[in-house]
């Protein structure tokens, strides 16, 4: 795996855990990413809307595309080995390059909530981002009741450092946002 010298990914990483894969999206994933997009109690945690068809699911895997063909940062999916399904996405949702920051993002399907699987896969990328990408400082956010999701930060080793209070209006709601974060030299491999 190589970087530009702009810092994009080139070629799209492929990385790999004791039980998962993550791999670019493919055309095929489609109805695995809409069958945990279209759910209510996925979708209650993010900024996006449920998917309510799989119209919704292809723009989200267009737009994915394009990041690919652009070498910049875009969703990994995270593929169980054993059966080689798609469960989830993970990725850096933002990264600035000159501060050698980025916030980390994941979604998983609620078949597989209370497994690891997003530690596990969160943990490989958070190693990704110290180790290739540079990176001295990654953050995660969280609504202050998505207990599942502070756990996963907690696991990471990650620090909590505030709570943003009514920082965002989301599906016209204001939201308060726990915020954490990790440095590079706390980072335990």
């Amino acid at each position: 795996m190589s970087m530009k010298a702009s810092g994009v990914f080139y070629p799209f990483p492929f990385l790999e855990t004791e039980r998962l894969r993550l791999r670019r999206l493919h055309q095929e994933d489609l109805y695995a990413v809409f069958d945990y997009a279209s759910r209510p109690e996925v979708s209650e945690h993010v900024l996006w809307d449920t998917h309510r068809s799989t119209d919704d699911t292809q723009q989200f895997l267009d737009i994915a595309f394009e990041k690919y063909k652009q070498g910049s940062i875009a969703p990994f999916g995270i593929e169980r080995k054993e059966s080689a399904e798609l469960v989830g996405t993970i990725d850096y949702v933002w990264w600035e390059q000159g501060h050698a920051a980025a916030e980390i993002g994941y979604v998983l399907s609620p078949y597989y909530w209370g497994q690891g699987i997003i530690p596990e896969a969160a943990s490989k990328l958070v190693s990704f981002g110290f180790e290739r990408m540079g990176l001295v400082r990654i953050e995660a956010r969280c609504y202050t009741e998505n207990k599942n999701s502070m756990r996963v930060m907690d696991k990471l080793g990650m620090t909590y450092e505030g709570t943003l209070r009514q920082c965002m209006l989301v599906k016209g709601v204001r939201r308060d946002i726990n915020i954490y974060g990790l440095l590079k030299h706390e980072w335990k491999k």
